[in-house]
């Protein structure tokens, strides 16, 4: 959201005509964010949300695997990925460009939040100012100027090395992988205060932002991590060591936090 607000505003500063307006989900913190921007040299009438983007930023990874991003993207559009891949290695559909940028060992280098809950707006932005040409590099930094309550210094350094480690990729030749349209069904969600629909139903993978890895070697398959698990998230091998059922993890945490050798660590995807 916040993403947005300042690609809008660096949009306005380089004399065109901005809107930007987030989406909302599941009211919880973690649950994924749709943020919407249009930019053009006249002034904007429509109000709606955009069905098919010219431009699709992902700033979390995690949720190529969990959500169908390029639904609606046009054709010869542009994916732009938080990631460490190189772009060709994007699971995208076929007929879209594909850009990559480590927009978190940026925002990690330049003191911007840590490298579990990295804060990579502006190396975003800047990434994306040269992947699709929509705003200057000079318009994100002005508007970072402007903008952005704190840490300015850092964020304009993040923006310029977004703009300079952006990595770029036509579509994918003929017979490449191509992203499945729906990963998982989508069911609606009961209303009021509380689901009762089993968490193997829902699915709530798209919420996660940290993944549980679980390093065996300290395993003592006490099972602490399987009777706190609140998405029954967690299964077993036949040798009786826990294993993460990614489609049912939210990323909560539970099972690092109650872990009692500490065999479970929380980190961020690819």
């Amino acid at each position: 959201m916040i993403a947005s607000e300042l690609l809008a505003q660096a949009a306005f500063l380089d004399g065109r005509e901005p809107q930007s307006f987030p989406f909302f989900g599941v009211e919880r913190r973690g649950a994924p964010v749709t943020a919407f921007a249009r930019i053009d040299d006249r002034p904007i009438q429509l109000r709606t949300s955009i069905e098919h983007p010219d431009v699709v930023v992902v700033l979390d990874p995690g949720l190529l695997h969990t959500t169908p991003v390029t639904d609606g993207l046009k054709e010869g559009g542009l994916l732009l990925v938080n990631s460490r891949l190189p772009p060709e290695e994007v699971v995208a559909p076929a007929s879209v460009r594909r850009a990559t940028v480590d927009a978190t060992r940026i925002a990690v280098a330049h003191g911007l939040g840590t490298a579990s809950t990295p804060i990579v707006n502006t190396a975003v932005l800047g990434a994306l100012a040269k992947a699709a040409g929509v705003v200057t590099l000079d318009a994100v930094q002005r508007a970072i100027d402007q903008f952005v309550p704190g840490h300015r210094p850092e964020n304009r350094l993040a923006s310029s090395d977004g703009y300079e480690s952006v990595r770029l990729a036509g579509p994918m030749e003929h017979g490449a992988p191509v992203l499945a349209h729906r990963l998982t069904p989508l069911i609606t969600v009961p209303e009021g205060p509380l689901a009762t629909r089993p968490s193997s139903d829902l699915h709530t993978a798209a919420w996660r932002t940290l993944t549980p890895v679980v390093h065996l070697e300290k395993c003592t398959r006490c099972n602490f991590c399987w009777k706190f698990c609140p998405d029954d998230a967690i299964g077993f091998d036949s040798n009786g060591f826990p294993v993460i059922r990614l489609d049912y993890c939210k990323g909560c945490g539970i099972c690092a936090a109650e872990c009692p050798p500490r065999t479970i660590e929380m980190v961020a995807e690819a």
